[in-house]
């Protein structure tokens, strides 16, 4: 957003040709503005694991498997770009024989990792089972996010910036000091020997996204987004 920018650019360079804190009088606060928001998208981290003493036939298994879940990504509209397919890992399986006291053969474990975004959250669940159905042995995690998170931030910014504003006036009145100007801000904590005053935070509004019956499937919760912006004002 060029007003953020402009804005934020601002507050820097009042920052950058300020002192940290002042010796004058001053007052040091806190905006900050927060939202939950249902997640839209999904990054599926799974694996393929399969175990043999035959490597060119636990190979070609693990092949096989993860050719057919790279085809049934692109089925569920899963971008190129969006599929991840790690190389092959070999490793060799042995077991201590307390008998002959010799390590014995057992096999080897062949893996490969496959990473998939999934931007349509509503094929989440039949997604999973699909995965299932094609041979996916191992389901590491799944991170859930927000695909305007950072244009949603940008909002954030703009409405700690007010909250701080109210939050200036509400402490001066209620020390019944009248404030002079702004000495410094910052989206970062400044460096200040005091705790800054922090407004009561407004209620968090959650914002619904299009999911449909992925909600009634899977409830994974909201995200929570936030900003906070820092501000130092001179008082008369």
């Amino acid at each position: 957003m060029r007003i953020l920018s402009v804005l934020a650019a601002s507050l820097f360079s009042v920052s950058s040709f300020a002192s940290t804190v002042p010796d004058d009088p001053h007052l040091y606060v806190q905006g900050q503005a927060k939202i939950q928001v249902q997640p839209d998208r999904a990054t599926i981290r799974v694996a393929i694991v399969e175990k043999s003493k035959q490597l060119p036939e636990a190979k070609q298994k693990v092949d096989d498997i993860m050719a057919k879940a790279i085809k049934l990504a692109k089925r569920f509209d899963i971008e190129k770009d969006d599929i991840h397919a790690e190389q092959l890992n070999v490793y060799r399986q042995t077991r201590y024989n307390r008998n002959t006291n010799e390590e014995e053969f057992e096999g080897f474990r062949v893996t490969r990792s496959l990473t998939l975004t999934l931007k349509k959250i509503e094929s989440y669940p039949e997604l999973l089972q699909a995965l299932v159905d094609t041979g996916i042995t191992e389901f590491n995690n799944t991170e859930f996010s927000v695909s305007n998170r950072e244009e949603l931030t940008d909002k954030l910014k703009l409405k700690a910036i007010k909250d701080a504003k109210l939050a200036v006036k509400e402490l001066a009145g209620a020390f019944d000091v009248e404030v002079d100007k702004l000495y410094s801000a910052s989206f970062a904590p400044i460096n200040a020997p005091t705790v800054p005053y922090l407004r009561q935070a407004p209620a968090m509004k959650m914002m619904d996204s299009e999911s449909g019956s992925y909600k009634e499937a899977y409830n994974t919760g909201a995200i929570t987004i936030e900003a906070q912006v820092y501000a130092i004002y001179l008082i008369k």
